[in-house]
């Protein structure tokens, strides 16, 4: 039986797709394909051979096998930061390369993109930006670095942090800026969430959200980036078929549905220990550097993943004084081990 016109194209953007999958794995092997989808093995050959025909995917001998990949393409530009504006670039540079996007990846794209280069506009205090854009028939990644004081830098400094990695910590919280004035704090959380892939590289640190699809190793080995020396890079990835909606992104985290504000967040705790050596969660003044603006949320979910114990004091300090202080806010946990668990429960008991 022949199929249709729309069934040919919805198998050829599941072999582009599994390609793209396959690239940092165990590659793609169409017999395996055509067995899943209950198709000939003719029939993949005839469209893998149609896909390298019209330029989306690449084909190589390897031994007595054939390794398939997705044919991409790069464009660099290059601008002074006082001569731009975000928008005016997306409009001239940037929408022309990803206006094939479907919608829903083309306006996540458009907000993560015009959202950083912002920052780097507003915050970076440097002279020039350099944006990346790599694009396959899978998916997009996008570039932004900049020339100016390393992010890390400028938030430990704000907020006067005893080490820059901790600043890390106050970017997963979300609702953080410098200029409180001028900008609400939301658009590196949001941009995050917006995109498949997310991370931001200054100062020997990374800032790589849990939420994102792929580790932060994958995107170093990917883009082959390294830390700057100054400035900040930015980096993030969206595929063709990302489905998540801006709406729904801000949806969630908003703790009551008629709010429309940003009053839920989630806060993996590991992040006290950022760095090579491993914290021991014990204190009263790394549960205050934890709970640094809290009060800002109305929601806040924390993640224990990768915690074996906690000490009296810092449950304490979370669970029992932060809460009677602010008892408009409800702090709740996951992934609790049996002791973590434990000294929670003790100290919501007082």
């Amino acid at each position: 039986m022949s199929l249709t016109s729309q069934e040919r194209s919805r198998i050829k953007n599941e072999i582009i797709q599994a390609i793209g999958l396959s690239e940092d794995g165990p590659g793609f092997w169409p017999s395996e394909f055509a067995q899943t989808h209950k198709l000939s093995i003719q029939t993949i050959y005839r469209y893998l051979r149609q896909l390298e025909d019209d330029g989306f995917i690449s084909r190589r001998r390897a031994g007595r096998d054939n390794e398939y990949g997705l044919v991409g393409r790069a464009n660099t530009f290059e601008f002074k930061l006082s001569e731009i504006r975000e928008d005016s670039v997306w409009q001239h540079s940037i929408h022309p390369l990803v206006k094939h996007l479907p919608e829903t990846a083309y306006r996540n794209c458009n907000y993560a993109f015009t959202e950083m280069l912002n920052n780097a506009i507003d915050h970076s205090g440097g002279t020039t930006v350099k944006i990346e854009v790599f694009i396959n028939a899978f998916r997009v990644i996008i570039g932004i670095q900049d020339d100016g004081v390393g992010i890390f830098s400028k938030i430990a400094d704000a907020m006067k942090l005893e080490e820059k990695r901790f600043a890390v910590l106050e970017l997963a919280k979300g609702k953080f800026t410098t200029e409180p004035d001028s900008h609400s704090g939301e658009g590196i959380f949001f941009s995050s969430k917006a995109v498949d892939s997310f991370s931001i590289h200054s100062d020997n640190l990374i800032f790589a959200p849990v939420s994102s699809d792929d580790s932060i190793d994958s995107v170093l080995r990917e883009r082959k980036r390294v830390s700057p020396q100054n400035g900040t890079i930015v980096a993030f990835k969206i595929y063709n078929d990302h489905k998540q909606s801006l709406k729904e992104i801000f949806e969630k985290y908003t703790a009551e549905p008629d709010h429309y504000g940003f009053t839920k967040t989630y806060v993996p705790v590991k992040l006290l220990e950022y760095g090579e050596e491993t914290a021991l969660f014990t204190s009263r003044s790394q549960a205050k550097r934890l709970l640094a603006r809290f009060e800002r949320f109305e929601l806040i979910e924390l993640d224990f993943s990768g915690i074996d114990e906690i000490g009296q004091g810092f449950a304490d300090e979370i669970f029992r004084v932060f809460t009677s202080m602010h008892p408009e806010v409800i702090l709740t946990t996951s992934n609790c081990n049996e002791q973590v668990s434990y000294m929670i429960n003790r100290a919501k008991r007082f």
